[in-house]
């Protein structure tokens, strides 16, 4: 019949899973001061809501219902993200003409955001961060490629089961968490990162510090003069100031020390 989209072309497939993957990986490329994530939500559910609905006024109707405000930790999106196409394909399909998407996306993304802030930011970062600078204390080259493997194989992987996951489940949190044991994964990465700290610590009596004053000054006036520069660059970015710039400003003073021979 012209003008109607067939069943089979509504199924979604693991092309369509692909798609909204890579999409959400730049969720965060483009903000909205007052809906935050809302635009890099719609990016990367539109494929998916092109081939749901063929008629364009209902694919822009329901692309629409998408801009609302939206915010969340952006690795754990992608369990919402799955949820979302379990839904518009289920309406899409007729099997539930009834599903709140806007519910369902309001109840998830505020207890998801903190959850994902203390395991990726307060737990696995720091992680690969310490393994990194013991492989650097070691002498190991590879030690800053070491830290993006360790980081990116956990969280590229865990953010493919999380959109697989919230797909099957229709967003059940319950069984997300039953599944992903985060407190219990948390816990792990910091005591391994405690523990290797701790050898880190141990060690320090053997460091041997490469950047350094070339001429003799009281440990009095270094620390007066950290402490001026600390209270210097809190008191610019209080202003306005850009911390960006902040830190190619102390770069490019470094370089220039250096240059200069009074720092080496």
């Amino acid at each position: 019949m012209p003008g109607t989209v067939s069943n089979d072309r509504k199924n979604l497939g693991i092309v369509d899973f692909i798609g909204v993957f890579w999409r959400s990986l730049l969720l965060q490329g483009s903000w909205s001061f007052d809906r935050m994530q809302t635009l890099g939500f719609a990016f990367a559910i539109e494929p998916v809501l092109r081939k749901l609905y063929g008629e364009r006024a209902e694919y822009q109707e329901r692309l629409h219902g998408h801009l609302e405000y939206f915010n969340t930790q952006p690795y754990f999106a992608a369990f919402i993200l799955g949820a979302v196409m379990r839904q518009e394909e289920d309406r899409a399909t007729g099997k539930d003409l009834g599903g709140d998407v806007t519910g369902l996306k309001t109840a998830l993304m505020a207890p998801l955001g903190a959850l994902g802030d203390s395991f990726f930011w307060g737990a696995l970062k720091p992680f690969a961060a310490i393994i990194a600078v013991a492989a650097s204390m070691m002498g190991l080259w590879w030690a800053p490629i070491l830290y993006l493997v360790l980081f990116n194989i956990w969280h590229v992987s865990l953010r493919i089961g999380f959109l697989i996951w919230g797909y099957r489940s229709g967003g059940d949190a319950v069984s997300f968490l039953a599944i992903y044991n985060f407190t219990k994964m948390a816990r792990l990465f910091k005591i391994i990162s405690l523990t290797v700290l701790g050898g880190i610590l141990g060690m320090m009596p053997l460091w041997r510090p490469e950047f350094r004053l070339e001429y003799p000054v009281s440990g009095v006036f270094i620390v007066v003069s950290c402490m001026a520069l600390t209270f210097g660059l809190v008191g610019m970015l209080r202003r306005g100031g850009s911390p960006i710039k902040l830190m190619f400003g102390l770069a490019i003073i470094c370089l220039a020390l250096a240059y200069a021979g009074v720092t080496r």
